[in-house]
């Protein structure tokens, strides 16, 4: 639980560090309307000065406190504007040797040094830092005009605005960095578009005919809207930062966020064909005053749950993990079923499917033809059926996991064959209505259900037999990776033993479709026949090629 503290006592704490992994200073960035984030923040604390608030709260700080040095885990953008306004509120000394910019040298140079000579003019050769910097002066000065009371205002911003002073260890610092605002190499936007969210959704224009205690009533609420909208914000964040959501969504390298910002830009935005997705777009399209970032950020949160909704139920969870990990454009996936407004669409199951077989999206959703290679004929066929005509016909063949002298395969056939296997166990937990773990995609086997090593026991030669071998459909099993190592070279009925072996730790027990193919009391070349032949069968049916 963090310290209520002014101001002054927050300054008075010691230097404050902005370590490596922050990103530069950007609250001075405008929108299209020409407004900023240190314009927001300056107006709110002039609006509350000029209401005479004895308090006034601008949200938490979370710093590592070391050798008289506090670090700056969450609220470098607060803390760097504070030290700003307080250089052109000409209480330097009050600030003096208070910032130390670890980010960049020379913006730690000019912070400490130029700023406090008042070299406020824009030059050329200023580093992107540098020029934010000066643009944020610049755009405190002209809120705060000639005839203000400087120094009553310093007295103010000191003793009667307040923050939460939180204090973590330092070997939990990179940890909770990384939790509030995702990775530091791509900790670029989503903080922005969070710090003008909460503040322009929150704040509510003053009425001059309002009196004080009116006015206190309205600042009341506005930071317990804020608070409110805050606490939204981080549960968003905490669902997306947890290990099964990354690893489901495949976030990557994003910010966590990443997903639900970008989805919403590109179902709610308009004109964006020509914006690519950034804090400024987003910031212009969404949050350029009140009214628009209020509604934006309900949009946002109806977003999230939808997120949440298909996360959590089992059917549209498996469909959806299905296209999360086939598709070609994941960030169009997601915006065709997550659209409102796209009311016309395509089931999840339908397009899992296709998307499985390495349909692009828009072969999906326009059932796209092409001409047949055939000169003496008009025949178009749809790409999408004869994708998968030609995936089911690869895992058909009598080869797939290795060719006959064991050799690797450079077509798809080894992949199309783990990705159908990984549907028919998909299939099998939607009957049960439970979610499949995804986590196999990225950490799978192939298993040979008859031993590699043991092959020439089975007499493939006799013409019923004719179309299988030791490396074709029939003979293969999907395994998490991990359980490799546990069936080695072992024959059928040890592999069997092994696996309903309920002592063994033994991820594998829970994919429903392979357990039915060790359920059986024999393996055999006839069995691997029949596996083969049952499975294209169905794989045919599937795609409603019968």
């Amino acid at each position: 639980m963090g310290t209520k503290i002014n101001i002054k006592s927050y300054f008075e704490k010691g230097q404050f560090v902005v370590p490596e992994y922050q990103r530069g200073y950007k609250w001075s960035v405008k929108d299209k309307k020409n407004e900023s984030s240190i314009t927001y923040f300056i107006k709110s604390l002039r609006q509350a000065y000029d209401n005479e608030l004895k308090e006034y709260f601008i949200e938490a700080v979370t710093v590592v406190e070391e050798s008289g040095k506090i670090i700056l885990v969450d609220g470098q953008q607060r803390t760097t504007s504070l030290f700003l306004l307080f250089a052109f509120l000409e209480d330097k000394d009050f600030i003096k040797n208070k910032l130390n910019y670890d980010v960049r040298k020379d913006s730690h140079e000019w912070l400490n040094n130029y700023l406090l000579e008042s070299a406020y003019s824009p030059d050329e050769d200023d580093s992107q830092d540098i020029y934010y910097f000066k643009q944020a002066i610049i755009q405190i000065k002209n809120i705060l005009d000639e005839n203000f009371d400087l120094r009553d205002f310093s007295l103010f911003i000191k003793n009667n605005v307040f923050l939460l002073y939180n204090v973590i260890s330092k070997d939990k610092a990179i940890n909770t960095f990384i939790a509030l605002n995702g990775l530091k190499a791509i900790m670029k936007d989503e903080e922005l578009i969070k710090s003008d969210l909460l503040i322009k959704s929150s704040r509510i224009q003053n009425n001059i005919n309002q009196n004080k205690e009116q006015q206190f009533g309205i600042e009341w609420k506005i930071n317990e809207d804020r608070g409110r909208l805050a606490r939204n914000w981080d549960k968003w964040l905490y669902w997306w930062n947890q290990d099964e959501i990354k690893d489901y969504f495949g976030t990557g390298n994003h910010h966590p966020l990443y997903y639900l910002l970008i989805t919403y830009w590109n179902i709610s935005g308009e004109n964006k064909k020509s914006k690519d997705f950034s804090f400024d777009n987003f910031k212009s399209q969404f949050i350029s005053d009140g009214i628009s970032a209020k509604k934006h950020f309900e949009g946002l949160r109806k977003l999230q749950k939808t997120f949440e909704d298909l996360y959590n139920n089992p059917l549209s969870h498996n469909f959806l993990g299905l296209i999360l990990k086939t598709s070609n454009s994941r960030e169009s996936s997601l915006r065709y079923f997550l659209d409102a407004k796209n009311t016309d669409k395509i089931k999840l199951e339908e397009y899992s499917k296709w998307s499985l077989i390495g349909s692009t999206h828009l072969e999906i959703i326009n059932n796209t033809t092409e001409k047949v290679n055939d000169l003496e004929t008009e025949e178009y066929v749809c790409v999408k059926n004869r994708k998968a005509r030609e995936a089911i016909d690869l895992v058909n063949e009598k080869y797939v996991y290795w060719n006959e002298n064991d050799g690797e395969y450079k077509d798809s056939r080894k992949e199309f064959a783990f990705r159908f296997l990984l549907l028919l166990n998909i299939l099998e937990d939607n009957k049960l209505k439970r979610k499949f773990d995804f986590s196999i995609w990225q950490n799978r086997s192939l298993e040979h259900i008859f031993p590699k090593s043991k092959m020439k026991i089975l007499d493939f030669n006799n013409d019923d037999y004719i179309e299988g071998s030791i490396h074709c459909i029939g003979n293969l099993v999907l395994l998490y990776g991990k359980d490799n190592s546990s069936f080695g070279a072992k024959d059928f009925s040890e592999k069997k033993d092994t696996y309903f072996n309920t002592s063994l730790t033994f991820s594998s027990r829970n994919l429903l479709h392979t357990i039915s193919t060790f359920s059986k009391s024999s393996w055999t070349e006839i069995e691997i026949i029949s596996n083969k032949t049952s499975t294209i069968k169905y794989l045919n049916k599937y795609y409603e090629f019968n």
